[in-house]
């Protein structure tokens, strides 16, 4: 019952956090941590850890980074003790302390995070596991890009791809769809530009009838992109054969 009561209390404060109200989440994490923070129950102990995470989240919403950093480090610092759902919560809740820090400009120390969560969990047995794992290579290959190491970036986007591509596992599909408009753009800013048309081709082909908002967001943010570089190359042309036009003139 203390289970379940704790549960609804974190559901309905992420709700509230994931419609743009983190304030007003706050109040049901901090109750069950009040009420059932002491429980040695092991499934109680697993909402008490999502409400410590998730109050994390709400506090990074409201750009309270240090306590909400404080929250991820408790979190990310449990001993699972076996518990297959904790081990989950606190592999997600480490991976929200790499985008923490990567947000906040501690880039660096965001790129250990992910390296720490790869080598804890990356190859793990359970679907549960390769989503955190998968976000960490993301986070990771943002960070390095950051740092201008983009090659590197490109590369660990590419790995996400092969690996996750063709899995149907709903929460891995933004972390593709992200690596591959990622890819894109960086590709695009050093004026690779045939490679860049060919991801947002393939980013529209995959996710344009997403049933997903964000991932099809991003397939129609990608259709924006692939118009734009071939109205600059038909502009581009036009210029040629006018320049051309004129030098048979003469």
């Amino acid at each position: 019952m203390s289970e379940q009561a704790a549960k609804e209390l974190v559901d309905k404060g992420v709700a509230l956090s994931e419609s743009g109200k983190a304030q007003d989440a706050l109040p049901l994490f901090d109750e069950v941590l009040q009420k059932f923070g002491s429980s040695g129950d092991g499934a109680v102990g697993v909402q008490v850890a999502r409400a410590s995470a998730n109050k994390g989240i709400a506090l990074h919403r409201l750009n309270r980074h240090e306590e909400a950093l404080k929250l991820f480090e408790e979190v990310g610092n449990k001993a699972d003790g076996g518990n297959a759902k904790l081990r989950e919560v606190v592999a997600r809740t480490l991976l929200q302390k790499a985008n923490l820090l990567r947000d906040i400009g501690r880039t660096e120390e965001a790129v250990a995070v992910c390296d720490a969560i790869l080598k804890k969990y990356d190859g793990t047995e359970g679907q549960a596991l390769a989503v955190p794992a998968a976000g960490a290579l993301y986070t990771k290959a943002q960070s390095l890009s950051g740092l201008g190491r983009q090659g590197e970036a490109l590369a660990m986007y590419d790995e996400i791809v092969r690996r996750f591509g063709n899995s149907q596992e709903a929460a891995l599909k933004p972390v593709v769809a992200g690596s591959l408009f990622s890819k894109a753009m960086s590709l695009r800013l050093n004026d690779r530009t045939d490679e860049a048309l060919a991801l947002y081709g393939d980013i529209i082909k995959r996710y344009g009838d997403s049933s997903d908002a964000s991932v099809r967001q991003l397939a129609e943010v990608a259709k924006q992109g692939k118009g734009q570089i071939e109205a600059e190359r038909k502009q581009l042309e036009e210029k040629v054969a006018a320049i051309q036009a004129e030098q048979a003139k003469k």
